[in-house]
């Protein structure tokens, strides 16, 4: 219940080796709320200094974290599911006032991260290394997978915690220490976060919750030679500073970056079923998903049919606050996203495209509301069609066979997350060997991703690093051969 939210007590100070700490004269940042535009509370903005303090702090809990045995780091992450649990509620109900998304994605993505501590403590007993036959009489040889050291985890604003915990926890059951930045408008939740890893007993130093600008606290972890591994999703143009940034200290990076996502819908698709998994990827979170459908590329023949339904859908849509009940659609995170979605509506109307549904904010609700939006007679390289938009809007491509659609799909600097709609095995099985994309959807949206599944995208979506699963300790360590003579 909202009276359980105590957002004075999670106001202002960072969490450095084991404490809630602030300077004397630390400044502050304030965290809005996008429906109403209400102050949720407000959070220090650290300063390089304390930046280096949390490194440094990390680093030197890192030898004592890297030599806890496996299952003990474990037991910290499922005592952590336990606790993330009792405060389920709590935690999503602040997630819904500082970035807006509705309270039943809220309440999932908790869920999310309860279900990542979990498998992560799994992989407690599974960190496997390898023996390999010796090309000599009397040798073992036998490799191991070594942590790295100081991880900096800097996440974004639209998946505050879930994000979070894949990064968090798998490098913290592979032995490495954290310094989490979370996105500013998120930062009373990564509060509620860390105070939860505290509360499990998390040994100091070995977590530390560092808010704050990206220019100051990113800057400074992405140069930092005490940070050996830095873990990001966001944008693909913020991502490409980062790794030039840290290549000059040889940093292991891992980059989860943008997209421009499709649904590809055949003429023998089932239109409802498609119409259903289409609505849901493009507006589910307001659109604000890397991994959100922004392109919908129909075969000629069922478009107007397709077009209608999914008009519908979208119209029955209600919009509100995240924390009202029956709303499907929250406001965007904030203003200058809102400006960002007109001005790509106008631009698209300039090229060409005509407004199917939506095409307005909603002034009446306040907030940063925007209509869920379909575009229709987009171009395959309008800039609506080409561009990563975060917001509810839908451009409808036509295609006059799957071959055009698989063409259409591909031609984007992205590649994350592809859906095809289809009855034929026949060009189900070709898309999903075609499509230049991490992920591929056959007869489902383009954003479902399952724990265990790896996750991370192709071309300009990412740097080849993958998360959610096991493949994620390709990032979080490295192989040590060791040869034995006996």
């Amino acid at each position: 219940m909202s009276s359980q939210i105590k957002t004075n007590i999670l106001q202002g100070e960072l969490y450095i080796n084991g404490e809630w700490v602030s300077a004397p004269d630390q400044s502050f940042f304030e965290s809005l709320n996008p429906a109403t535009g209400e102050l949720v509370g407000t959070c220090a903005a650290a300063t390089k200094e304390q930046v280096d303090e949390a490194v440094a702090k990390a680093n030197a809990a890192f030898s004592r974290w890297k030599n806890t045995p496996l299952p003990e780091r474990a037991a910290y992450l499922n005592k952590a599911a336990l606790l993330f649990e009792t405060r389920k509620e709590e935690l999503a109900r602040v997630m819904t006032m500082e970035m807006g998304k509705v309270l039943p994605e809220s309440l999932g993505e908790v869920g999310v991260v309860i279900a990542t501590a979990q498998y992560m403590a799994g992989e407690g007993r599974r960190l496997f290394g390898e023996t390999v036959a010796a090309g000599f009489p009397n040798r073992d040889v036998r490799m191991v997978r070594e942590p790295l050291g100081v991880t900096a985890c800097i996440t974004p604003w639209n998946f505050p915690v879930a994000l979070a915990s894949y990064k968090i926890f798998s490098a913290l059951i592979a032995g490495n220490t954290i310094v989490w930045k979370p996105a500013s408008e998120v930062a009373l939740s990564a509060k509620i976060f860390v105070e939860v890893l505290d509360e499990a007993g998390f040994p100091a130093g070995t977590v530390n919750l560092i808010t704050g600008s990206g220019r100051t606290v990113g800057q400074t972890l992405a140069e930092h030679p005490d940070v050996k591994i830095i873990s990001f999703t966001g944008s693909t143009e913020v991502g490409q500073k980062l790794a030039e940034m840290s290549s000059k200290t040889l940093k292991r990076i891992s980059l989860e970056l943008g997209g421009k996502n499709a649904v590809i819908v055949l003429k023998d698709a089932d239109l409802d079923k498609a119409a259903d998994g289409i609505v849901k990827s493009a507006f589910t979170t307001t659109g604000q998903r890397c991994t959100a459908a922004s392109r919908l590329i129909v075969e000629r023949p069922v478009k107007e049919l397709l077009l209608q339904k999914i008009a519908d859908l979208t119209k029955s849509m209600k919009i509100g606050s995240g924390l009202e009940e029956g709303s499907r659609i929250g406001p965007l995170v904030n203003e200058e996203q809102l400006h960002t979605v007109e001005k790509y509506v106008n631009t698209a109307i300039e090229e060409g495209g005509k407004i199917v549904t939506g095409g307005h904010r909603v002034k009446e609700l306040g907030g940063f509301y925007y209509e869920p939006t379909i575009i229709d007679c987009v171009k395959p390289n309008d800039t609506i069609a080409q561009e990563e938009i975060f917001g509810p809007v839908l451009a409808i491509i036509e295609a006059g066979s799957y071959e055009e659609a698989i063409e259409v799909n591909n031609g984007t600097i992205y590649g994350l997350s592809t859906s095809i709609y289809t009855e034929s095995l026949h060009y189900a099985n070709r898309a999903a060997k075609e499509a230049v994309s991490g992920l591929v959807y056959i007869n489902n949206g383009t954003s479902n991703a399952e724990m265990g599944v790896a996750f991370g995208g192709m071309k300009m979506s990412g740097n080849g690093h993958r998360e959610v699963s096991h493949h994620v300790f390709d990032v979080m360590t490295e192989w040590k051969s060791i040869y034995t003579n006996y």
